[in-house]
């Protein structure tokens, strides 16, 4: 169980769950919201619920994978379209499964939307029809990392739940009781975040690659930029770039490190070559990559491009 998340596996929680129709959490990234909703749904699955209140693993309902389960319908984003979003396609293939609900207790049918912020407009008109008139024990659980991304018109046919960061000690203690013990180093690049901590310890020869690179500052040889870099994903390369950019900025300007504590030396030396106003331009202009990560764009191209605009913001 994660601490942070205490409140949500207790048994008052639970027992409301099924209570309301639509619920709506709002999490951020890294922090391991999407283990919590799946628990909590096996744990609604579960026929035999151990003494703790947790799915006891070994009854039939137990026995079927998440994703699976003939009561379950997990509805993620598709990442092969030119902008990754939960389609009305998705949306409206529900309909068979939400008509085998029938008015008996016992037959009920969960929807787990995962990325409910990346909802498209139609889809996510044709979800409110559904919630609107709720058909009879058909439950809809929506995770999202944004609350203003969500229709005004679905947030109040919802109960929102915000769930909490971790603390830093929270997290620590979570990755050492786990078993994260390499995680533990990556705590504050991973920004607090748990999960992203284990992410970056997964990939520590990519992430090694990447900050390698940033570190010879303006001398680093092009020739050195290439797909290797990208390994983990475009989205992956530029959040590492974001928080080497906001160091830089901020030591600059304040003396201060917030994710690369352990080379404080080398961005000490790294900042006082850089000009201070092509960095903050330069951050903004990772903010525009950000968003189109998810899209099909040219990743090489986007890799070159960034890493050109990263040796103008020395002097």
């Amino acid at each position: 169980m994660m601490p942070w998340y205490q409140s949500f596996y207790e048994p008052a929680f639970a027992k409301t769950f099924l209570a309301t129709q639509t619920h709506l959490f709002i999490s951020q990234d890294g922090e391991g919201s999407e283990h919590l909703i799946e628990n909590l749904l096996r744990n609604t699955l579960c026929e035999q619920l151990n003494t703790h209140g947790q799915a006891c693993g070994h009854c039939k309902s137990c026995e079927y994978s998440f994703v699976e389960h003939p009561k379950l319908r997990v509805i993620e984003k598709n990442p092969e379209l030119k902008t990754a979003v939960v389609t009305i396609e998705q949306i409206r293939e529900l309909s068979s499964f939400i008509e085998l609900a029938s008015s008996s207790q016992e037959d009920y049918k969960l929807i787990y939307i995962k990325d409910a912020d990346v909802l498209s407009t139609s889809a996510a008109n044709a979800l409110l029809k559904n919630l609107e008139e709720p058909p009879t024990n058909t439950f809809f659980i929506l995770n999202s990392k944004n609350l203003h991304k969500i229709l005004p018109t679905i947030r109040s046919r919802s109960s929102i739940h915000f769930l909490p960061s971790p603390t830093r000690e929270q997290s620590l203690r979570y990755l050492e009781q786990e078993g994260h013990q390499q995680a533990i180093q990556f705590i504050d690049l991973s920004g607090n975040k748990p999960f992203f901590a284990i992410q970056l310890a997964n990939d520590h020869e990519v992430l090694n690659s990447i900050v390698t690179l940033l570190m010879k500052g303006k001398s680093f040889d092009m020739m050195h930029v290439n797909d290797t870099l990208l390994a983990s994903g475009l989205g992956f390369f530029i959040e590492i770039m974001q928080k080497w950019i906001f160091d830089l900025s901020s030591y600059t300007e304040f003396k201060q490190l917030h994710y690369f504590t352990n080379i404080k030396d080398k961005i000490e030396q790294i900042s006082k070559t850089l000009s201070y106003k092509e960095t903050l331009n330069f951050y903004k202009k990772l903010n525009e990559y950000a968003r189109l990560a998810d899209t099909p764009i040219n990743k090489s191209m986007a890799l070159d491009a960034m890493m050109i605009d990263y040796k103008r913001i020395f002097n």
